[in-house]
C-alpha cells in the first residue's frame, strides 16, 4: 500500500518561492477552497507573484493569466499533488 503524499504548510513558502537555473520561477499546481462558496478549485500551472509573511494571503499568477490571485492561506488543500497539512 502506498503512503499518501504529505507537505507542511510552512514548507510550502519555500517551495512557491524556488528559482530555476535562469532564475525564473518555478511552475507549481495548487488547489484550494473558495471562501466564498466553499467549492475546491485548482490551478494546475501557477508563480507566487508575493507572499504576505505576517499577513494571511498569496498572490499567485495562474498560466496564461495577467492578473495574480489573491489566495487565502489557510485555504490551501493540496500542493504538487501532495495535501498540505498544519
Amino acid at each position: 500500500m502506498e503512503k499518501a503524499k504529505r507537505i507542511k504548510i510552512s514548507k510550502i513558502w519555500e517551495e512557491m518561492e524556488k528559482k530555476d537555473a535562469a532564475g525564473l520561477p518555478v511552475t507549481f499546481s495548487i488547489s484550494y477552497v473558495k471562501k466564498s462558496t466553499g467549492e475546491i478549485s485548482c490551478i494546475p500551472g501557477c508563480i507566487c507573484t508575493s507572499i504576505h509573511s505576517k499577513g494571511s494571503t498569496v498572490n499567485l499568477m495562474p498560466a496564461g493569466d495577467t492578473r495574480p490571485k489573491t489566495i487565502r492561506k489557510c485555504l490551501i488543500i493540496e500542493f504538487n499533488g501532495a495535501s498540505v497539512y498544519l
